[in-house]
């Protein structure tokens, strides 16, 4: 009876030693060098306004060729394949085959 007695005892007595093992050290200064404090500066400067003579950006094509857009189940795909002429012509809405439009011969 008093060997697992003391044997409890024994690792009572090591539990707050444990405890202090565990706790996580402190996290080091960071490193004050000049080129970090630019840099950091360079952040906080307020920003350059954009020019106002900039052309847009393209506008996506909201049609599929010369029709309206298609509905949200169907891909706006080329059917004739390598087209000689106007791209839109050949643009047609189809069932998509494995989430991509299907091969044209």
């Amino acid at each position: 009876m008093k060997k697992p007695v003391l044997i409890l005892f024994a690792l009572l007595a090591l539990l707050p030693f444990a405890q202090a093992m565990a706790q996580t050290p402190a996290a080091p200064a960071p490193a004050g060098d000049a080129a970090t404090a630019q840099f950091l500066a360079t952040l906080a400067a307020p920003q350059a306004q954009a020019p106002t003579d900039l052309t847009p950006a393209p506008l996506f094509q909201t049609g599929c060729g010369t029709g309206p857009a298609c509905p949200t189940s169907k891909l706006c795909c080329n059917v004739c394949g390598a087209d000689p002429g106007d791209p839109s012509s050949c643009l047609r809405c189809v069932t998509p085959v494995r989430g991509r439009c299907p091969l044209v011969a």
